[in-house]
């Protein structure tokens, strides 16, 4: 039976944590979240998902403020810990919290490693129009996402997939890593992989800024954008300084070229708002404008009458 103790913050974390608890092999013996800060209307404390379904089931639960305080590497040590698992937890653990374990400390990370080391792996797959990703179940180490490879689990990207689609699928492969994981902890750990170097490329953690459309960019571009930021910071440009935030779109037209109109709405229809890019046109079909719900672009024509050749910015 192996002691497990799992950090993480978010539903991916908590996927996880229901895997683990009907293994055979595996014991969790604490889970481990960072303080929970969110406030709802009313000005209460939201728990992450970890930390609610750990007090539900009875689960030892520990939020510390630091996880490198020697004091709570005490803690750590005395719960005898086979394994850290860590899932979305957002901290740094040093030299010293990793060596606690007796066997190791172990990542999941929503990428195929060493592609898109870092904070935004699901968005910038994306962003990148990537046809493939998947899931790392990595060793962790002193440098970002830089620890010997253990297993992964590969998957397409369809065309129509956006942030949403993407990351559910990201979840199940990442619990399907940790399942097989623990099938055989002894021959994975044994057969990990040191990673390519010359192959890693990096993806930072997403500022709300970079939802801003410029349609200067290419079509592709643009719609791979707004699929990447769906969830959060939301896609979003401006109609007669009218913010409006989009949330699909669709590429046509992809090679018909622009010199000086990006920007410039080409065509409105019932169904349809067709804005030029600096290669091709950008379909916007859905939309949200202050104070009002999230529209199909039928409904948000129909309140808002914008014009052939008026200008998106």
């Amino acid at each position: 039976m192996n002691n497990v103790v799992i950090m993480g913050s978010t539903d991916f974390t908590l996927d996880c944590i229901k895997k683990a608890m009907f293994l055979d092999n595996v014991n969790i013996v604490a889970i481990i979240t960072p303080e929970d800060t969110k406030k709802d209307r009313k000005g209460n404390i939201i728990l992450s998902p970890p930390s609610a379904f750990a007090i539900e089931e009875h689960i030892p639960l520990f939020k510390p403020e630091n996880i490198n305080d020697e004091h709570f590497q005490k803690v750590l040590k005395e719960l005898n810990i086979d394994f850290i698992i860590v899932v979305a937890y957002g901290k740094i653990l040093s030299s010293k919290t990793l060596a606690i374990p007796k066997i190791g400390a172990l990542n999941i990370h929503g990428s195929i490693l060493p592609a898109l080391r870092g904070a935004s792996p699901v968005e910038h797959a994306l962003i990148y129009g990537f046809n493939q990703t998947g899931t790392t179940l990595q060793k962790m180490s002193n440098k970002l996402d830089e620890g010997d490879i253990i297993l992964q689990k590969e998957f397409k990207i369809k065309n129509e997939w956006s942030h949403f689609e993407l990351y559910e699928e990201i979840k199940i492969s990442g619990v399907e890593v940790l399942e097989d994981f623990f099938n055989d902890t002894e021959y994975y750990m044994k057969n990990a992989e040191v990673q390519n170097a010359k192959k890693a490329t990096y993806c930072k953690k997403i500022k709300k800024e970079e939802g801003r459309i410029n349609f200067k960019n290419k079509a592709k571009s643009i719609h791979n954008q707004v699929r990447a930021f769906s969830d959060w910071p939301i896609c979003y440009c401006y109609y007669n300084e009218i913010l409006l935030k989009v949330y699909k779109t669709k590429v046509l037209d992809e090679n018909r070229l622009a010199n000086k109109d990006h920007g410039l709405v080409v065509e409105v229809t019932p169904d349809s708002l067709l804005v030029q890019t600096a290669s091709g046109l950008i379909s916007i079909l859905e939309v949200q404008r202050p104070s009002k719900k999230r529209q199909n672009i039928r409904e948000f024509l129909n309140g808002m009458k914008i014009k052939k050749d008026e200008y998106l910015s």
